[in-house]
């Protein structure tokens, strides 16, 4: 039974070098490859994709509500007819009867302003109202040479006008849409942050991950030679046992190491949907430097980390609602000017008129309530210290995230050191090695210092791949920390252009 685990496990060990070695080269996979490849997985991102989305809808909704034209027609149509039978001993004259009809048309249109809490009136109105008169007196139709009881009035009234009113002090009743327009331009790119926080998640995962396969693929090639190494000696009779316990040790680590390269392999290829990587090896650039930033480090924080951006975006959303409790304490103070031109034209029982006139009215009202809000008072005194609240919230994180930079950037000094020693290691070693071989053939020294010597410089290759994989990390992490991950891609800007031009209207 030993025997048959053995032959199968001398196979399949037969089997995946034969694979290693006359198989076609794999494809090379680059760091930045990867990275395209993970960021072009548009399904993972959609979801958070359609929140930007519903931001979006939600602030072009806002700011048409507030700042287009709004206008409003209306049209009346009025007919009406008054008799009246009247038994009196007056000799007075009166209306027995009057046929009316009235027709009117008035259009109105508001503009308001997204800089500021103004207004723009414009009006058109047009009256056209005419009677149709019959006149009595006593119970006869009144009539006399030039009159015969019968008479029309007509009227044309046409007038033009247009107001601009500005809120002084305390906003108008229209100050909470102003509000809400405000706060949904934060609200939309607070949410672009979020998606690309989501997004640098991914990608640093997957990075880390990438990271993992580059430490079981180089591991592969180490015990690969190490392997031909061992298979390379020509032993005495007496170091045969020896040797093969060796070769056999050998072969464990690639198998276990293969192992753990084959469920990274599939973990990645799961995870990406990308089958292609089963044919890629990962390249890992052992001369990258890491973009320390040594002077300007909380001026870059406060600009480009994400976390810090979303906090203060979260400040001045609440100083929204701080400036906005504080307005509607002040007292009212608006400034109203207008311009109205009225042409009237038009009849009466015995005179005709045609006449056209401008008004200009300029007025400032005043008005506050007397008394103290003592609610007011309260909703801005607790708007304050949240405000506070948020401040202290905002500079704790500031001091976590730059002391976490610093240290790192201390960690990659050191281990930026530990690799150039582990690299001169190597060289010594190298030169070493070949040295104790040819003693070896020479028989100036026996197999255990041949296998100690080759052990140790598998042993040190292993540790310097470890090293540069854990500096790679930590570069890694450095990124992270200033969110620079992801690429500079205009697809990742804050505000698009469209939205910029909305926030300055």
């Amino acid at each position: 039974m030993q025997i048959s685990i053995r032959m199968k496990k001398d196979f399949y060990l037969l089997f995946l070098l034969t694979t290693l070695i006359f198989s076609n080269p794999v494809n090379a996979l680059t760091e930045q490859e990867f990275i395209q490849k993970v960021l072009s997985q548009d399904t993972f991102f959609e979801k958070d994709q359609i929140f930007v989305t519903i931001k979006q809808i939600e602030l072009d909704a806002s700011r048409d509500s507030y700042a287009n034209w709004n206008s409003d027609l209306t049209i009346e149509l009025n007919n009406s007819y008054y008799d009246i039978d009247k038994d009196t001993t007056s000799r007075s004259i009166y209306e027995k009867q009057r046929h009316s009809n009235k027709q009117s048309i008035k259009l109105t249109t508001e503009k308001r302003f997204l800089s500021n809490p103004s207004s723009l009136n414009v009006s058109f109105s047009r009256r056209t109202p005419d009677s149709d008169v019959q006149r009595y007196k006593q119970d006869e139709l009144y009539t006399t040479k030039t009159y015969n009881g019968r008479h029309s009035i007509s009227t044309f009234d046409n007038a033009y006008k247009i107001s601009y009113k500005y809120p002084l002090l305390k906003h108008d009743s229209n100050a909470a849409s102003l509000k809400t327009y405000q706060r949904n331009i934060l609200d939309l790119a607070r949410e672009k942050l979020d998606f690309k926080d989501v997004q640098e998640g991914f990608l640093v995962k997957r990075l880390e991950q990438y990271l993992f396969w580059v430490l079981y693929e180089k591991r592969a090639g180490i015990y690969q030679n190490y392997l031909q190494a061992l298979q390379a000696i020509k032993p005495i009779p007496a170091d045969k046992k020896t040797l093969k316990i060796a070769i056999f040790r050998a072969n464990t680590d690639i198998l276990d190491n293969d192992s753990s390269l084959q469920a990274q392999k599939k973990s990645l290829i799961v995870g990406l949907d990308d089958a292609q990587l089963s044919l890629q090896s990962p390249q890992l650039d052992e001369n990258k430097q890491p973009d320390i930033i040594a002077t300007g480090l909380e001026q870059y924080l406060r600009k480009n980390n994400r976390r810090l951006l979303k906090q203060g975006m979260d400040i001045e959303l609440k100083n929204l609602d701080d400036k906005h409790v504080k307005n509607q304490a002040l007292p009212k103070l608006d400034l109203t000017i207008s311009v109205e031109k009225n042409n009237n034209k038009g009849n009466t029982l015995t005179t005709q008129y045609d006449s056209s006139s401008v008004d200009y009215v300029s007025s400032l009202v005043f008005s506050v309530p007397i008394g103290e809000d003592v609610n007011r008072a309260k909703d801005i005194r607790i708007a304050e210290l949240n405000l506070r609240k948020l401040d202290i919230d905002y500079t704790n994180a500031l001091k976590d995230i730059k002391s976490n930079v610093q240290a790192l950037a201390v960690e990659l000094s050191l281990k930026q050191k530990t690799l150039r020693a582990y690299k001169d290691t190597i060289i010594d070693i190298n030169s070493n090695t070949s040295l104790v071989y040819k003693n070896y053939v020479n028989q100036s020294i026996n197999l255990k210092n041949l296998l100690d010597t080759y052990e140790q410089k598998r042993d040190v290759e292993l540790e310097y791949i470890a090293s540069m994989v854990d500096y790679h990390q930590d570069i890694l992490q450095y990124n992270d920390q200033l969110d620079r991950v992801l690429p500079n891609d205009p697809i990742f800007y804050l505000l698009s252009s469209s939205n910029q031009q909305s926030a300055k209207q």
